[in-house]
C-alpha cells in the first residue's frame, strides 16, 4: 500500500514538473511570438512608411513625366513652326532672288539705252565740233551747247537784234548739221544786258533777248531750211540766275521720248 502511495506521489510530482515545464516553455514561446510580432509590426510600420515615400516618389515622377510630355509636345510644335517658317523664308528668298534678277535685267536694258544715248550725243557733238570748230561748243550731261557771243552774231551794237551777215556762215554750218540729224531739236536762248533802252522800240532786256533769239531761229528757218517745228526761242535778261552773259546759246535737245518710253515699259514689267 505504501508503494502504491509512493508511486502515486511520484507520478503526481512528475506530472506537476512536466506541467510546469510545459507552462514555462509555453510562456517562452509566447514571449518569443510577442517579440516576433513586435518586430513584424515594426517592419510593417517601416514598410508602410517606405510605401508612402515610394508613392510620393511615384507621384513626383508622374508629374515629371507629364511635364516632359508637355515639353516634348511644345518642342515638336516649335519644331514644326520653325520648319514652316524656314520653308516660308526659303520661298521668300527665292521670290526675292527672282525679283532681283528681273530688276537687274531691267537695269541692264536701261543702262544699255543710256549708253546708246550717250554714244549718239557724243557723235552729234563731234559733228558740231567738226562743223564750227573752236571752243564754242560744250557738252554737259546729255545736252550739247553752242555758245556764240552776241558781238559775233549781232555786231558791236549791244541793242542790235538783226543777225550780222558775217555770222551767217556759222549758222549755215549749224543748220547743215541739224538737217543731217532730223531727230534733234534746239532751243535758241538769248541773253542780253544792254543799257539805256528807250522803252519804245525795245522795252527791256527781256524784249531784246527774245528778239535776238527769234532772229537766229528765223535765219535757220528761212535761209537754211531748218524745220521750225524743231526750234524754239527763249529770251533771258540781266536777271538770269547764271549771271550776266551777253551770249546766245543754241541748246541741242536730245530726243528722249524713245528712251523714256523704254524706261516706262521696263518699269511696268
Amino acid at each position: 500500500m505504501r508503494k502504491i502511495i509512493l508511486l502515486a506521489s511520484v507520478l503526481m510530482l512528475t506530472n506537476s514538473f512536466v506541467h510546469a515545464q510545459k507552462k514555462k516553455d509555453l510562456i517562452a514561446e509566447i514571449d518569443k511570438l510577442r517579440s516576433e510580432l513586435k518586430g513584424t509590426q515594426g517592419e510593417l510600420t517601416e514598410a508602410k512608411k517606405n510605401e508612402r515615400v515610394s508613392q510620393s516618389k511615384v507621384k513626383t515622377m508622374e508629374a515629371q513625366v507629364a511635364d516632359l510630355k508637355d515639353t516634348n509636345a511644345s518642342l515638336l510644335a516649335n519644331m514644326n513652326s520653325f520648319t514652316e517658317l524656314s520653308n516660308k523664308k526659303a520661298t521668300n528668298l527665292q521670290t526675292s532672288q527672282e525679283i532681283i534678277k528681273s530688276k537687274d535685267k531691267q537695269l541692264n536694258v536701261i543702262n544699255d539705252a543710256i549708253t546708246a544715248n550717250d554714244s549718239t550725243n557724243l557723235a552729234v557733238f563731234s559733228q558740231f565740233k567738226n562743223a564750227i570748230g573752236g571752243d564754242n561748243i560744250k557738252i554737259g550731261g546729255s545736252t550739247i551747247f553752242i555758245i556764240l557771243p552776241n558781238t559775233t552774231l549781232f555786231g558791236e551794237n549791244d541793242k542790235n537784234y538783226i543777225v550780222d551777215e558775217k555770222a551767217k556762215s556759222t549758222l549755215e554750218k549749224i543748220a547743215a548739221t541739224l538737217n543731217a540729224n532730223p531727230n534733234l531739236t534746239i532751243t535758241v536762248e538769248g541773253n542780253s544786258n544792254a543799257l539805256k533802252l528807250d522803252g519804245k522800240k525795245l522795252i527791256d532786256n527781256w524784249d531784246l533777248s527774245s528778239r535776238q533769239a527769234a532772229s537766229v531761229v528765223r535765219v535757220l528757218q528761212t535761209d537754211y531750211k531748218v524745220d521750225p517745228k524743231r526750234m524754239e526761242a527763249l529770251g533771258k535778261s540781266e536777271y538770269g540766275t547764271e549771271g550776266i552773259e551777253t551770249v546766245t546759246k543754241i541748246i541741242i535737245n536730245p530726243k528722249f521720248d524713245k528712251f523714256y518710253n523704254l524706261v516706262k515699259d521696263n518699269m511696268k514689267n
